[in-house]
């Protein structure tokens, strides 16, 4: 998705959605010396197996932590030492890496096949057929397994047995970027980002559309101008939700009947995270931007990393924000001012979509299967 994005920026009127490259077309910027204030410290590491296609992250359930590489092996390892609790090699390609809750975790192959695995043992479980490839890990928690399918169909499984619930099909424009936003589960409903700039939330029990908000309209002469997806991750707090589109906006939206709050002018496909007063987006062209919750006011940005392939912000309690890079760097970033105060290598290649915070360690996943655990920053 990255890749192509740059494409679109010096390209605008060619159609490159297929295209595939391992090198950015946009020379990432250099880093520059900085004054170290903080550092990340690796407390372990070791091989999962290569990701440098699909959207793999590790997850944690109950200070286990699981990963999976796209060859379709699985660990599961404790989250503070990394001592191997089991592997299993699945014997399928994966488009997309670990997602789960409670004692199942979730997996899908490359032609759309749903394996449930036992979290204590790794024993599948059960095995159920998408209706295309399912290209972000399915999202499961309150008593719900949601799947998000290529072709637009967000189908709800029986945790227990696979059996479908309900399914619902939100047909993408002719053309979309190859990525989709996670669905995101919350206690009775199901938040989508969909291609055509639209955020929707559905009602977990019987699959109904409670509400949908425009976040952003496909404006444009050409194909490539009116791509308005929702790629990135999507925020939510105690009063609101916060979400971001790409060539549209970022907005704050009320959970009730989605009501825009405020928006501003934005495109992103990497994400957000959100803290107490702040929403932390990467922009387009990587560069990390603040934004106040109450009213959407920029506070700052940080252009440092330009076209650097950077993972979504992960914000710490600390008060610190992390993202990735293409070159396997650790970036920290004062959330107050946005000042650059500490960098750290913690693999070879990039280290994408997401980092992973937990109150005693922070989890990062490399293209070329490393997943790291890094103790907060000092």
């Amino acid at each position: 998705v990255r890749l192509m994005r740059q494409l679109f920026l010096i390209i605008s009127g060619v159609l490159l959605l297929g295209a595939c490259t391992s090198v950015p077309v946009v020379p990432p910027t250099e880093l520059s010396t900085i004054k170290v204030e903080s550092r990340v410290k690796g407390a372990w590491s070791r091989k999962v197996g290569a990701s440098e296609e699909g959207r793999f992250e590790p997850l944690v359930i109950n200070s286990t932590l699981f990963a999976a590489s796209r060859a379709g092996n699985i660990v599961a390892v404790d989250e503070k030492t990394g001592k191997q609790k089991w592997v299993r090699d699945l014997g399928v390609n994966l488009s997309s890496g670990v997602g789960g809750a409670n004692n199942n975790i979730y997996v899908s192959s490359d032609e759309g096949l749903i394996i449930a695995l036992n979290v204590s043992s790794g024993e599948t479980l059960w095995e159920t057929q998408a209706s295309s490839e399912v290209l972000v890990p399915v999202s499961a928690g309150f008593g719900a397994v949601i799947v998000r399918s290529a072709d637009g169909r967000i189908l709800s499984l029986e945790p227990s047995t696979g059996q479908e619930r309900w399914s619902a099909t939100f047909r993408p424009p002719a053309l979309t970027l190859n990525g989709y936003s996670r669905p995101l589960l919350l206690d009775g409903g199901v938040l989508v980002g969909l291609d055509d700039g639209r955020l929707i939330a559905i009602a977990t029990g019987n699959g109904k559309v409670v509400w949908q908000s425009v976040v952003s309209v496909p404006s444009g002469r050409s194909e490539v101008e009116r791509l308005s997806d929702i790629d990135g991750s999507i925020g939510v707090d105690e009063t609101a939700i916060y979400v971001a589109s790409y060539q549209g906006k970022l907005a704050r939206i009320e959970p009730v009947q989605g009501q825009i709050v405020w928006s501003v002018p934005m495109s992103s496909t990497a994400g957000l995270a959100i803290s107490d007063t702040a929403v932390f987006v990467v922009s387009d062209n990587d560069e990390v931007q603040a934004y106040d919750k109450s009213n959407g006011e920029l506070l700052w940005t940080q252009e440092a990393f330009k076209h650097r392939r950077l993972s979504s912000p992960a914000v710490l309690s600390s008060g610190q924000v992390l993202v990735g890079d293409l070159e396997g760097y650790v970036h920290i970033i004062n959330a107050e001012d946005g000042r650059l105060i500490g960098r750290n290598k913690v693999a070879r290649k990039a280290i994408f979509p997401e980092i992973i915070p937990t109150e005693e360690r922070i989890f990062v996943q490399a293209e070329d299967g490393t997943v790291t655990a890094l103790l907060p920053p000092q």
